[in-house]
């Protein structure tokens, strides 16, 4: 190509008339002052122009200083593919690693030596990419002065890369097309160029440029085209291979791409790529690489290519366990970071980069979760409406050290690697198991509630006209302890604890002291998303989701007495010599106290064995753990732990649709896997903290139990639980009373019971008139409380509310003298379990806010509870 300036200079001059010719003495004093003056504005702008030079020139020098030079160090010894790369796992029975597999091949690649590629080959990629690399230092400044001043004159700031800039941008990631990437790049490559030879330079260019199809690099793309190893490639093809790096899609052999040329043809690849050789070919005879005949017989040559760009099915052998997958995935992506390294690159250090990749798989709960899902009859629904088969994934983690030890994507046969891995890569919705994280834990731990604390089971506000929130069930049970809350997942109590904490708090604790992925709030769909808020926090539907991987990591804080471990797929990576290029170690967390930990430990084992888990129950195994369910019912979830392991464990479709099932799959699933894999395992249980103190306290106010919490209509209000010293409550119960004219105490007439419409018993009485026989009255302690009523809202125990009791009325069958019963007669006792006729027993029981203490059947599932022994009548 020839280069023209064109530039052209005038002059004009012209001469001033004068307009007071009888004064020419003073029109030059002032023609003086006029010229001082030009001259003062002169300097000073200069001197502003020198000024501001200087402060720029600074400011420049200690950005490139501050930021460019940290960057621009670049170690090219680490840049070598001639080895396969190798995944270990520890060997649980000796300690020693032993080989998992090896890593395969993402991208087709072979290391050639400098000294194997012809010269044809090296003189065809200098003479068309950098025809002064010989001799520059790295940067060709002649083309880089030609980008600059396209960039300040509109035009594109790409161009005027030299191989070795090349290089760099093929080996990293940094490939903006910005100003600072520029300069950054000139110092990277003036560092390389001044720190390596040219050979091996050039050398590691070749072994990495894209050459289509898959090919990274020169060795992979004389086998794919030509059927042959690098050094028999004839000129032709030389010319031919480099001419594809400057667009595989255009100039790549096999590319299917059509386009058009400048007489508005369409040429194939083939054509272009032929084209394109012809242009490298007379670069090379201009530069003198090449004589005339070298030229002539070049382009005379045809170019046959052997094969295509289908790629052969991959054997069983080449398929990577999902987690293998996941350890590249993670590898990749943390050399990426750490290094700056280009995707493309990496893949090839994966590939053939001699790495020892030392992973933290467990091999039998690996095989023991594979063994489950992938089997599909495991979960073999499928959508009548769209043919989706119902999918799954799980996450499980070692409780000991806090790392992976299985993980299985999806339900069914692996077949392909690369595919979607539901475990990891999908964000879910974790509907009610998300409370643990987001509701309880934070609240014990700022110390607001306890697990005996008490709070209503009633609407919160009023939204859009409707009470809210509403339970699964649709119904209210009024007071509530936390542990009940929880048991059964009453949205109501995790709204209210939430308020408590504050959303930010909650948002806070859970990003930070959990570490999910939370979104603090951006727009969609042209609204503002934020999960800094009640419902999402409360119930789990969040702005993006979650996955297995986080929800397992976040769950696993519990057992572990309050310490978060991030969790890893691997623990160290060593390049070819042994050296550690990533040190995947991490530091211990303190999440949230032990006494905190301790509360979740009682609370979720309570869901196992007596609320919404029961399906995850393990025989002769502690466990603990909490459901989850969205309100469409397209997301299913199970997140428990042992002693030894926690799992987190996704239902759904991939494409949202509602899930049809019976019970809670996703906690069959959890128990089929966790089963096999805690046979032969001691239930240690789980540990209890120091300071622990056993109370009796009401279950209507969380008070210290009286005489009084026993006089309930409904029975004994009594439980008994463990919490630590500071959380003990201080103050008796104040909701039931005995004494004398209090708005508790209640005489009620057994003889005359409170009658539904359809004739049955509600479980009250009306209460005792002035003719009812001491024998037939009974002395109930009612509840002192008040509620505001929200939306019209009704709580089941409304009805033992004092402020209630007008509504029954006194006792309609004693209305005159008392009558003296026959000596030697019998009088029924309405409350004797014997009696046929009211057969309940008055005794509410203990609640089991420790389940190590004994266990306790209750309803299955998160969307069922057990009948209330009473029936409710306003």
């Amino acid at each position: 190509m020839s280069e023209q300036n064109y530039s052209s200079h005038s002059r004009r001059e012209g001469a001033r008339s004068s307009q007071n010719g009888d004064q020419p003495a003073r029109r030059r004093k002032k023609s003086k002052k006029k010229k001082g003056g030009v001259m003062r504005i002169i300097g000073t702008l200069l001197l502003i122009f020198l000024t501001t030079s200087a402060f720029l020139a600074c400011f420049a020098a200690v950005y490139i200083v501050n930021v460019i030079l940290p960057q621009a160090n670049m170690d090219l010894s680490s840049f070598n593919v001639d080895e396969n790369s190798v995944m270990y796992y520890q060997d649980k029975s000796t300690g020693e690693y032993k080989e998992l597999r090896q890593v395969l091949s993402v991208t087709n690649s072979q290391w050639v030596d400098y000294e194997d590629m012809p010269q044809y080959l090296k003189d065809a990629a200098v003479a068309i990419e950098d025809r002064r690399f010989w001799k520059h230092n790295g940067v060709d400044w002649w083309r880089t002065t030609q980008a600059v001043v396209s960039m300040f004159t509109g035009g594109d700031i790409q161009g005027g890369s030299t191989i070795t800039q090349q290089l760099i941008k093929n080996l990293t990631d940094y490939n903006e097309t910005t100003v600072k990437r520029k300069v950054t790049e000139i110092f990277r490559a003036l560092y390389v160029d001044s720190h390596y030879e040219k050979e091996d330079i050039l050398e590691l260019y070749l072994n990495v440029i894209p050459l289509g199809s898959g090919c990274e690099g020169v060795g992979a793309a004389a086998e794919k085209y030509f059927g042959k190893s690098v050094s028999d490639l004839t000129l032709a093809e030389c010319a031919s291979l480099i001419g594809i790096t400057n667009n595989p899609s255009k100039y790549g052999p096999y590319s299917t791409a059509q386009v058009e040329n400048s007489n508005g043809e369409m040429w194939s690849a083939v054509q272009w790529n032929k084209y394109r050789q012809e242009v490298i070919l007379g670069q090379m005879l201009e530069q003198g690489k090449i004589s005339q005949e070298e030229y002539d017989e070049a382009v005379a040559q045809e170019l046959v290519f052997v094969g295509s760009n289908s790629e052969s099915g991959q054997s069983t052998s080449d398929i990577y366990s999902w987690y293998e997958e996941q350890v590249i995935t993670d590898v990749m992506n943390d050399l990426k970071e750490e290094y700056g390294y280009s995707s493309q690159y990496v893949s090839q250090m994966l590939s053939n980069g001699g790495l020892r990749i030392y992973t933290c798989v467990d091999p039998q709960v690996q095989a023991a979760a594979e063994a489950i899902y992938y089997d599909r009859s495991n979960l073999n629904y499928t959508s009548s409406k769209t043919g989706q088969q119902l999918q799954s994934a799980i996450t499980i983690i070692d409780n000991s050290t806090g790392d992976i030890a299985g993980l299985v994507g999806r339900i069914g046969e692996k077949t392909i690697n690369r595919g979607t891995n539901l475990a990891t890569g999908a964000l879910r919705q974790p509907g009610s198991s998300i409370k643990p994280l987001t509701v309880y834990a934070p609240a014990m731990e700022m110390g607001l509630l306890s697990p005996i604390s008490v709070l209503p089971d009633y609407p919160y506000q009023v939204l859009d006209g409707k009470a809210w929130p509403v339970n699964v069930d649709g119904r209210y049970r009024g007071q509530v302890t936390v542990t009940e809350a929880l048991q059964w997942s009453y949205n109501t109590v995790a709204v209210r604890t939430i308020a408590m904490v504050t959303p930010a708090k909650s948002y806070e604790f859970a990003t930070q002291h959990f570490h999910l992925n939370l979104e603090s709030g951006r727009m969609v769909n042209g609204q503002m998303q934020s999960d800094i808020n009640l419902a999402p926090l409360a119930m789990g539907g969040l702005t993006d989701g979650v996955t297995t991987r986080q929800m397992a990591n976040a769950f696993a804080v519990f057992p572990e007495n309050g310490i978060y471990r991030e969790a890893r797929t691997y623990t160290k990576v060593e390049d070819s010599d042994g050296n550690v290029i990533l040190d995947n170690s991490r530091e211990d967390e303190t999440a949230i106290k032990e006494s905190t930990a301790y509360y979740m430990n009682t609370m979720l084992q309570n869901v196992v064995q007596n609320g919404g888990g029961t399906e995850a129950r393990i025989s002769g195994m502690s466990v603990a753990g909490k459901t989850g369910t969205t309100d469409s019912k397209f997301d299913r979830w199970f997140v428990g732990y042992t002693p030894y392991y926690t799992a987190a464990v996704w239902v759904g479709y991939e494409y949202n649709e509602r899930v049809p099932s019976s019970g809670n799959p996703a906690a069959q699933l959890w128990k089929k896997v966790m089963s096999p894999i805690h046979d032969g395992l001691e239930n240690t249980g789980f540990s209890k903290p120091s300071g622990l103190v056993q109370v009796s306290y009401c279950k209507d106010c969380g008070g210290l139990a009286t005489a009084a919490c026993q006089a309930d209509p409904r029975g004994s209000r009594v439980a008994t639980g463990y919490v630590m010293a500071e959380d003990a409550p201080s103050t008796s119960c104040s909701c039931h009373s005995l004494e004398e004219g209090s708005n508790s105490l209640v005489r009620v007439c057994v003889d005359d019971p409170v009658l539904d419409e359809n004739g049955a018993f509600t479980g009250s009485y009306h209460l005792a008139g002035p003719y009812c026989p001491e024998i037939s009255i009974r002395t109930y302690a009612y509840l002192n409380l008040d509620r505001e009523s929200v939306g019209g809202a009704w709580a089941e125990d409304s009805q033992y509310f004092y402020s209630n009791l007008p509504n029954v009325g006194v006792c309609t069958v004693h209305t005159g003298e008392a009558v003296v019963p026959p000596e030697g007669g019998e009088t029924t006792d309405p409350d004797d379990p014997s009696n046929p006729e009211n057969p309940e027993n008055p005794d509410g029981g203990e609640e089991p806010t420790d389940p190590e203490g004994g266990s306790q059947e209750g309803g299955g599932g998160e969307t069922s509870q057990p009948e209330n022994v009473t029936n409710s009548v306003r």
